[in-house]
């Protein structure tokens, strides 16, 4: 290795170092889609120890002055309609949890839930309205229903906002960027620090890259996910996080600020494919000013090992993802950002 290279790995590794130990340091964390099991049409599908689904990276999630998720599906014991499948029985994908799961949420560190996804309503209209209320029973936060997008919470002496948004319908819509900017700055004029997750893009494996335009799977409008996730930091957002693609896609740095495009699959119980980048994702950890400006992130390599049951990846394959992706969908990043082998990113 050149001196120069030597030089610049090892101030970035100071910078890190100093700025983790700084008592200032703020550390926000983002996961990607999260579905501890189906409860419907029966509970076959459970797990036998629900409390362990998340016990091997909550460590990561619990050292964060603020978690966020996105729940893929609803929490819910009973009641509600079942979405159509159009009679495709066999590839109809219902998640139902059940109400007590929202515990385990809160046991693994997360404060804060999406329900911007189109899965809210799998249930029907009821599925959605008791997932907020088992959430405001046990005290765990959410955001993303279009009548509720954000909420507002409070750790360690700092006010964080959080809005989420899908292309979905009874969501906030993240393509009505009118109501996108209006929502996003009122958080931004009432809190330290912003917060915004959207679910959107293609799905699966074909759908890794990031294209800067309208994105249409299956005949359903998907969103623009790089024009709403500017359009967001543009009204404030701090830090945007991306699921929907099941996939890890690229990050980008803008108004020094970090966008992940996607964070993939984090923890989905049994009913997910989980074969080749759907079965690895990085739970991703940023690190701010206490006004939310960007210092550094890491991104901790998960993989899932059937049935769906999260680890840490010795193998760092999404970070191997998140080296290339970022390379290869946003070339102007390679002179603003460098992700290095460990998952650390950081500022040129």
């Amino acid at each position: 290795m050149k001196l120069a290279h030597k030089i610049i790995v090892l101030a970035f590794a100071l910078n890190t170092a100093i700025f983790a130990l700084s008592p200032t340091a703020v550390c926000i964390v983002g996961a990607g889609d999260m579905m501890l099991g189906t409860s419907f049409p029966d509970s076959s599908t459970l797990s036998p120890k629900p409390e362990k689904l998340l016990s091997r990276v909550a460590d990561h999630i619990r050292e964060a002055d603020a978690a966020f998720v996105n729940l893929e599906g609803c929490l819910m014991d009973s009641g509600g309609t079942p979405k159509d499948c159009w009679g495709k029985t066999s590839r109809c994908f219902i998640f139902r949890m059940p109400e007590h799961y929202v515990d385990y949420i809160i046991d693994a560190g997360f404060d804060a839930i999406s329900l911007a996804n189109n899965h809210a309503r799998d249930m029907g209209y009821e599925a959605y309205r008791r997932s907020q209320a088992v959430c405001d029973e046990a005290g765990l936060a959410h955001a993303g229903i279009f009548d509720a997008p954000s909420t507002i919470i409070e750790r360690n002496g700092l006010l964080f906002g959080f809005a989420a948004f899908s292309p979905h319908w009874g969501t906030a819509r993240m393509y009505e960027y009118e109501k996108v900017t209006n929502i996003i700055s009122h958080l931004e004029d009432t809190c330290d620090i912003v917060v915004v997750m959207f679910h959107g893009g293609g799905e699966g494996e074909n759908y890794t890259h990031t294209p800067r335009e309208k994105e249409i799977y299956k005949s359903s409008n998907r969103g623009d996910v790089y024009k709403f996730s500017h359009t967001a930091i543009d009204a404030g957002a701090d830090v945007v996080f991306g699921s929907g693609p099941h996939v890890t896609r690229a990050v980008e740095l803008y108004k020094d600020r970090l966008i992940c495009y996607s964070l993939g699959n984090f923890c989905t119980y049994r009913k997910f494919n989980l074969s080749g980048p759907r079965g690895y994702a990085p739970l991703m950890k940023v690190y701010t000013s206490p006004s939310g400006k960007f210092h550094y992130a890491h991104a901790i390599p998960i993989t899932q090992k059937w049935p769906g049951v999260p680890f840490i990846d010795e193998n760092k394959q999404a970070i191997k993802a998140l080296q290339i992706l970022t390379k290869e969908d946003f070339p102007e990043m390679d002179s603003v950002i460098v992700i290095d082998d460990k998952g650390f990113i950081n500022k040129r």
